[in-house]
């Protein structure tokens, strides 16, 4: 059994020094139903789990490709957060493999911060069905503000 993390208390180790205006968690991230269920404090890594939900497919019946770059920014931006003082996302250069299907139920977007230079922070990312098989990989970058 998979376990939920509260992102609530996730987000008190947030490094947001005084920016009271930030929403913790995100309402889109709230939208999405995303629930963290691994976070590797030393890896610099995040596994969010999303459910696929029939509105969010396309005429194809699967799921629509920006709404899996919303699913994969989901994922980055607390890991961001808890990664690095306040950044936005700047790129997400996305290549998609195969196509989610709403049989898989749910997508686990697997994030990990692999490099800050200066201001720069680039993560990897992959989207995954429960299985581990890769569906989606994303490079993405944020800039710290």
């Amino acid at each position: 059994m998979e376990n939920k993390l509260d992102a609530t208390e996730l987000c008190k180790k947030m490094q947001v020094g005084n920016e009271q205006s930030l929403i913790l968690p995100a309402p889109s991230f709230i939208m999405m139903q995303c629930d963290i269920i691994d976070y590797q404090e030393t890896e610099k890594s995040i596994v969010v789990k999303i459910p696929i939900l029939k509105e969010w497919v396309n005429p194809y019946n699967t799921m629509q490709g920006g709404l899996i770059e919303a699913a994969i920014d989901n994922a980055v931006g607390p890991l961001s957060l808890l990664s690095a003082p306040v950044n936005i996302t700047r790129s997400i250069e996305t290549k998609f493999i195969k196509s989610v299907t709403l049989e898989m139920q749910h997508i686990y977007v697997h994030a990990q911060l692999c490099e800050q230079r200066k201001k720069r922070l680039t993560f990897e990312v992959s989207v995954q069905n429960k299985d581990g098989e890769v569906f989606t990989k994303s490079k993405v970058i944020n800039f710290i503000i």
